[in-house]
């Protein structure tokens, strides 16, 4: 026999086989996925958190018989009963229980999956911002309509600095944080200085006059958790004792910004914070005008980052609208 004879066999002989195991074990072929309609799933899902098929109906915007023959469907696709119909009562029956145990977590998961990838963005045009809750809502969000306006290219993210506790760079593009704050392989800007003022409701002083400074340890004092040093600091400042210093406490500027509006107290803010709400009137600063401190906000992204166009666009207008604020 030949090496071509050979080789023509061989070939003859491996075509042979793989046809042989393709029918015997459908290699080769897709496989028929034995999973009911997506429509008959949600149907039954509605129906066993209703228990009534015509709200199940009304929730998914069809018709009662349309819900009722998606559920007679199931019934004959799966071989068991998963309702009884007693008179006007719909009753899950264990199998149907077991069933819907099993089926809402697997609805749950597509649904999720599809809502990614509804809202997944091309990662060269996402920007990751992570920055204080309060100083995002109260001095960056009024601002960043502006640079969503004229950098459409980019799709803003804003996360809580609170999810970042430790510096991830393959999760956050840009941080903004208190100064003390140092985040390993940053690169870090200073973005504001920080004056603080106290403030209050105009109520919690109606009827007393002009205020001196040292009256302001007449009224309570509230606190931030985080800050235990600000009122030590600002009575220093003014040259006053401390003294007791007992008053409620809060977690957050916003919660201590709230308790001030509403006649709590006397509270030390931090001006970028309490600017709207002394500027419409809700606060106002009696005892003294606002004093600097030695902290500082800063603006820190990865140093492998750095180069990234929506990094360094971000950084150089975020920058210059800090400015701004510097000099106002």
């Amino acid at each position: 026999m030949t090496a071509a004879c050979f080789r023509v066999t061989m070939a003859e002989y491996f075509n042979f086989m793989y046809s042989h195991f393709s029918n015997k074990y459908n290699y080769g072929r897709p496989m028929r996925r034995y999973i009911p309609s997506s429509t008959a799933l949600k149907c039954f899902e509605a129906s066993v958190r209703h228990l009534s098929f015509t709200r199940a109906a009304q929730e998914l915007h069809l018709t009662q018989s349309a819900v009722s023959r998606q559920i007679r469907n199931l019934e004959e696709f799966l071989s068991r009963d998963l309702f009884i119909r007693l008179n006007k009562r719909l009753v899950l029956t264990s199998t149907g229980a077991a069933y819907y145990k099993e089926v809402v977590p697997l609805l749950d998961s597509m649904e999720n999956a599809s809502l990614r990838m509804l809202y997944r963005e091309d990662e060269k045009t996402t920007l990751t911002i992570s920055a204080l809750p309060t100083f995002a809502s109260y001095w960056l969000m009024p601002k960043l309509a502006e640079f969503a306006k004229s950098h459409p290219q980019f799709q803003v993210k804003v996360r809580s600095l609170d999810d970042a506790v430790k510096f991830n760079p393959e999760a956050v593009d840009i941080i903004l944080h208190y100064g003390g704050d140092h985040w390993p392989r940053a690169v870090s800007h200073h973005l504001l200085g920080e004056s603080v003022v106290a403030v209050c409701s105009p109520a919690l002083i109606e009827g007393q006059g002009p205020l001196e400074v040292e009256d302001v340890l007449s009224y309570p004092l509230l606190h931030l958790s985080s800050r235990i040093h600000a009122w030590p600091d600002w009575l220093a400042a003014h040259d006053l004792e401390s003294g007791s210093l007992a008053g409620p406490a809060f977690a957050h500027f916003h919660m201590l910004l709230e308790a001030a509006k509403h006649g709590m107290g006397v509270a030390i803010m931090p001006t970028i914070i309490a600017a709207q709400s002394l500027a419409n009137g809700e606060l106002i600063a009696p005892f003294s005008a606002a004093i600097e401190t030695p902290h500082e906000y800063l603006l820190s992204y990865p140093a492998d980052k750095a180069d990234l166009e929506q990094v360094v666009t971000f950084r150089d207008w975020l920058l210059a609208q800090a400015s701004v604020t510097n000099e106002n």
